[in-house]
Order: C-alpha cells, then structure tokens, then sequence
C-alpha cells in the first residue's frame, strides 16, 4: 500500500489536487470518494483510513480536491455540480489510464454534498456498483428548505440575479465564498433522488442522529429512495452530528463510520 499526492490537470484545463491509495495487488478494484462542501479530499482523512484498509484486499482509492476546496488554487465560484463531476471524472480516467483495474465492480463513497454528486454520477456510470453515503445531501433542490447552510435562499437567489454570484458566508472555516448562480440554479435542476431510485447495486448510508446540516430524516428518505438497491443498509451514528466527531473532538464516532465502511465494502466490492 502507497500513498501518493499529487495534481492532475482538469478537462477545464484546472489543476485538480489528488490523493491515491495504491492496492496492495493488480489487478485492483476502484474506490472514488468525493468529499462534501468546501471541505478537503481526504475528509479530515477519514477516506484514508478506509483506503488504506482496503488496499490489503486489493482495491485502490482515490480523492480529489474540488474547485476552491482543500488545496486547489481555483476560486470557489467554480464550485458547480456540473464542475465537481467533470473533476471526478478526470480523476476516473486519470487512475485507469495508468493502473491496471478490475472496472466491473467499482466502489464511490460520498460525504455530505458529496453524497449528492454520487447520487448523480451513478446515473452515467452503471459499473458503480457499491456506494456509501455519509451524512448525504442526496435530495433534489434544497429538500423544502427556505435556506442554504444558514442563509435564506431567497437573499441567495437574489443576489446572484444581479451579480451572477453571492457573497456568502461559509461558517465551516469562518470564511467568505463566492456562491455562483450556475451553483444554485444546479441545484435546483439537477436530481439525485432519480439516480437513487433507479440505483441497483449495493449501498450503505451512515448518518449521525444528532445532525442538524443535514438532517436524520434525509438519511431515512435516502434509504427509502433506494429500494431499488440489492443490498441497502442504514447505519445510524447515535450522538453523531455532521461532523461525526470530527468537530467535538469523538473520534469514536468517525470510528463507527470507517469500520461501518469498511466492512460493508469489503464484502461487496472486494
């Protein structure tokens, strides 16, 4: 098992941050994991926990940092769904030209808005068969909502009407962010509950109980939009917020989640 990071250049000709966790053994199952909104590729390494545990039994992972995330330099007006799935994929087809992989079966972990990229790039890529979703924004539009993260939706879209983005305020780093109209208007027209429903393969969704970014009832309407799955389980984190520990200082609850993760990946994607 090795760890490399690394840059790719995007099909937007931007620079993608990457982590790879090589598989101990050739050829290797494939494991994408997309972190969720403004956080960093490796979700405070808890995707690498899982990565480094499941080289051994011969899949390979890899993480990247989306536009004004983590360690790229993009500016986070670029954050767009359509702009995350193109960096996804190039970080996809970066690891298949160079490593030689087993694609029948291929394994994607999404956290929080990355749970609801998965949800949509399943709908394009029928060989991803085992998903894991955690603490998953995987509901259409902003799920009834009247705000985004705090802020009401109608101050949002307003201001992104006259200046094609918004001003906002991130309080998971205490910053302030350019959100693009293209984000919002996305987030609208796009649906990853149609990908959901339509979904076949094997899915875990692990969410903490005590959330209030994205709800515990999103994780129970998650599974439920996933009858269609062969195997679904429904992993609740009890005393776990957004964070699962990672904010107040648990980290036997990030535990429960990477061993939650791991077991299940083992078993249906090894």
């Amino acid at each position: 098992m090795k760890r490399i990071d690394t840059e790719i250049i995007s099909k937007r000709n931007t620079v993608i941050p990457l982590t790879i966790i090589e598989a101990d053994s050739y050829p290797a199952k494939l494991l994408i994991c997309a972190h969720g909104f403004k956080a960093n590729r490796t979700e405070d390494g808890r995707f690498v926990t899982v990565a480094e545990t499941l080289a051994q039994n011969g899949i390979m992972s890899v993480m990247m940092g989306f536009p004004g995330c983590d360690e790229s330099k993009d500016d986070f007006i670029n954050y767009t769904l359509e702009n995350c799935l193109d960096d996804i994929d190039s970080a996809y087809e970066c690891v298949k030209e160079n490593y030689e992989l087993d694609l029948s079966n291929v394994g994607m972990i999404g956290y929080s808005m990355g749970g609801k990229l998965t949800s949509l790039y399943i709908q394009k890529h029928p060989e991803i068969k085992c998903i894991g979703l955690w603490a998953a924004a995987a509901y259409d539009g902003f799920n009834g909502e009247e705000d985004f993260l705090g802020v009401p939706l109608v101050q949002i879209k307003k201001e992104c009407e006259e200046k094609g983005y918004c001003d906002f305020y991130n309080g998971f780093d205490d910053t302030y962010i350019k959100l693009s109209k293209r984000l919002i208007d996305q987030m609208e027209n796009l649906s990853p509950v149609k990908g959901l429903k339509e979904y076949t393969g094997a899915a875990l969704v692990v969410h903490g109980d005590e959330d209030i970014t994205v709800p515990y009832k999103v994780a129970q309407e998650t599974y439920e939009n996933l009858a269609s799955a062969k195997e679904r389980k429904l992993v609740t984190v009890k005393g776990a917020d957004h964070g699962f520990g990672a904010w107040n200082e648990r980290p036997d609850l990030s535990k429960q989640l990477t061993d939650a993760t791991i077991a299940f990946f083992k078993e249906f994607l090894s």
